[in-house]
């Protein structure tokens, strides 16, 4: 699982979050570094925040769009922009969406939930 915000406190609240439920997760500061590491690795599931400055969650989900080997990745946005995301959200990349802030359960159970789809 790759987790991608540009808020160093949120990667490693939402990493804890998810810890439990005994996957592999790491973590990108932005979507610059989200997209050097998708350039390596497969993960099963991305977690994603819209809203980072420079290379933003769109751009990540555009280069995921251009990756083949990149289609059976689950992808869930996680952002605080609200409504205003809505236009993503008719993306059929991503599997699920949800606004911050999130309860530590409901986010366990859609990561959960997202795990077992894959």
């Amino acid at each position: 699982m790759l987790i991608v915000d540009d808020e160093q406190g949120l990667l490693e609240l939402f990493a804890a979050m998810v810890r439990p439920l005994g996957c592999r997760v790491q973590l990108a500061h932005g979507g610059q570094q989200a997209i050097a590491m998708l350039n390596e690795q497969t993960p099963d599931l991305l977690i994603l925040d819209l809203a980072m400055p420079g290379v933003n969650g769109y751009d990540v989900l555009r280069h995921v769009k251009e990756v083949p080997r990149l289609d059976a990745m689950r992808v869930m946005v996680l952002t605080a922009t609200g409504p205003r995301a809505a236009p993503a959200t008719m993306d059929p990349r991503i599997n699920r969406w949800s606004s911050k802030p999130v309860s530590p359960r409901e986010f366990r159970e859609m990561v959960a939930a997202l795990l077992a789809e894959g």
